[in-house]
């Protein structure tokens, strides 16, 4: 596994843009061009590769969001994506909670993501845990899951995480 800050090698930009293209094929016509969700440059990102090939992918953007009018700084789950041949052996485990060390590593207490109700479990299994807050954002569509990364309590209240999703 390899850390990596922005910007990406190409040759990493893009391998990474064509195993999301493979992940996520509804979202062809965005990952083909930019791994960017909604033009959010991730902060951080690893990458796992076996036998010289990439094969899984996690994005960290980290944005300063509003919680019941208090400031808090998130590191937020961009994109998680592992070839589907080797799903289910642990890939994604590893890459978020690498992802999750390296925020901690920088003194960011929380971790947030979107996901579809169907990823819920693997989320809750590494500790993560759904919202049911209002959440503020244009196009809410997924859950909300929010993850503590430190002793602190992830304040309560409306969520408002300053524009778009990530």
């Amino acid at each position: 596994m390899k850390l990596f800050n922005e910007p990406l090698p190409e040759e990493v930009d893009s391998a990474v843009r064509d195993l999301l293209c493979e992940c996520f094929p509804s979202d062809r016509e965005v990952f083909s061009h930019t791994r960017y969700w909604h033009g959010s440059v991730p902060t951080y990102s690893l990458v796992y590769r076996e036998h010289n090939r990439l094969i899984g992918y996690i994005g960290v953007v980290v944005r300063e969001i509003k919680v019941n009018n208090v400031f808090i700084t998130i590191a937020g789950i961009q994109n998680l994506a592992v070839s589907a041949k080797l799903r289910s052996k642990g890939v994604g485990r590893q890459l978020m909670i690498e992802a999750m060390n390296e925020a901690l590593g920088h003194d960011i207490q929380y971790g947030l993501l979107f996901c579809i109700p169907e990823l819920e479990h693997f989320y809750a299994s590494l500790g993560w845990i759904k919202t049911r807050e209002k959440v503020m954002m244009a196009d809410v569509k997924n859950i909300t899951m929010f993850k503590e990364l430190a002793d602190g309590k992830f304040p309560r209240g409306n969520i408002d995480i300053q524009g778009r999703d990530w």
